[in-house]
């Protein structure tokens, strides 16, 4: 039981912590998206379009590059490009 607990108050704790709770970002151009934050940036696995929908995941720094991880309406990818109108709320 008490392991129980303990799992319980973590997921809480990490959950409450998340850098971008409740955001909702707009690309404001088309970007590509990658699997991974390393892939080659020649040959991404989708493309977010001007005007999609996406909310930030995670954030993660592969060599000088930082990345963002987004769920947007055509998928969930790394994304190197940081043009989004951001705000929070759902």
């Amino acid at each position: 039981m008490t392991r129980f607990l303990l799992l319980a108050a973590l997921v809480v704790m990490f959950s409450a912590c998340s850098k971008y709770r409740d955001e909702q970002w707009t690309a404001l151009q088309d970007m590509p998206a990658f699997a991974e934050p390393n892939d080659d940036r020649t040959q991404p696995i989708f493309t977010i379009g001007k005007g999609e929908s996406c909310v930030p995941l995670t954030d993660r720094v592969a060599k000088i590059y930082a990345y963002t991880q987004v769920r947007c309406e055509s998928g969930t990818g790394w994304v190197l490009d940081d043009f989004f109108d951001k705000r929070g709320g759902k």
